[in-house]
């Protein structure tokens, strides 16, 4: 394995994600114990053996559903997604089968109402990584590539339609909610005018920034503040305004091509240039950014649906 790969960025899994294979893992244990019953586990009747395996798949269950509450909860909120990567993914992995061994080490000394030597819980763990390592670094890898490939994918499929000369028309359209989902408008009326002024609005008293919803580019989340981009006289402009990303999304709700790509991106998808992929999702270039807009897993259909609208001809 080329160890530059292990730097390569990776998608941050869900709370759905680790309940699911908490829950799996748990279950995995439990059959896995009283099927083959190692350990001599053997040597117990029937009720003290059910008893047993599902003290240790409940442990197993729990470290998992505890380190993906804890990762979801505390650390997702306060993660930079781009700096995620193969190899903090992989380690983190092994944190939580750390976690795994200990917590069953910890059991079986309460089970057998005995006091494990230090030596054992270090044997315990020497096992443990030593069967896991493999597989774990396997199957991460082959998350990788499958991220890697469909997300590709999905970024060439785009790339040539951002190229197509596209006309809009009047008639059925459809616009994004603040929340990046697509919600079905069908206009009577003539669609709104694209050249008619927007008004962000800031928290502190007066804080406004007036401009046209064709230049409108992109708006960054920064903690308290919201970057917003546009485009004046053929140049970049970007300006701080005190808000959150979710009001500035109700604030642009009437433009039906700005889309919440992210959960700190908005983007103008008339305004995208290209389009690329890595195994986080997609990776959209913006008409006179150097920065470019990420657009999440979970937002790449609704990103697809919308950039087809945009470029179909009607």
């Amino acid at each position: 394995m080329h160890w530059k790969i292990l730097s390569e960025p990776f998608p941050i899994n869900t709370w759905k994600w680790y309940r699911l294979r908490g829950l799996g893992f748990g279950l995995f244990v439990f059959l896995f114990l009283l099927l083959f019953q190692p350990f001599s586990l053997n040597l117990f009747d029937t009720p003290k053996l059910l008893y047993v395996t599902l003290v240790y798949g409940a442990a197993t269950g729990a470290v998992i559903l505890c380190g993906g509450w804890i990762f979801s909860k505390w650390i997702i909120p306060r993660l930079d997604d781009e700096k995620w990567t193969l190899g903090r993914q992989i380690f983190w992995n092994l944190l939580l089968m750390i976690g795994i061994t200990l917590l069953n080490v910890y059991v079986t000394q309460l089970m057998h109402q005995t006091v494990l030597p230090l030596w054992w819980w270090f044997v315990m763990l020497k096992w443990v990584l030593m069967l896991g390592v493999l597989p774990v670094v396997v199957a991460e890898l082959i998350a990788y590539n499958q991220h890697l490939r469909y997300n590709l994918k999905a970024a060439t499929q785009l790339s040539q339609l951002v190229q197509q000369q596209t006309i809009i028309s009047d008639g059925n359209l459809y616009s994004a909610s603040s929340s990046g989902s697509l919600a079905h408008q069908n206009f009577t009326t003539p669609l709104p005018d694209h050249k008619a002024p927007i008004i962000l609005m800031g928290e502190n008293q007066g804080e406004k920034l007036e401009l046209l919803h064709d230049n409108l580019l992109a708006v960054q989340a920064l903690d308290n503040y919201v970057n917003v981009f546009w485009e004046a006289d053929d140049q970049l402009q970007s300006a701080l305004l005190r808000n959150t990303l979710t009001n500035i999304a109700e604030q642009v709700s009437d433009a039906a091509y700005i889309y919440r790509s992210h959960r700190s991106w908005l983007v103008n998808v008339q305004r995208v240039a290209r389009v690329d992929g890595n195994a986080q999702g997609l990776k959209l270039s913006v008409e006179l950014m150097d920065q470019q807009v990420p657009v999440s897993r979970s937002n790449i259909p609704g990103y697809r649906q919308l950039a087809e609208l945009q470029h179909q001809v009607n």
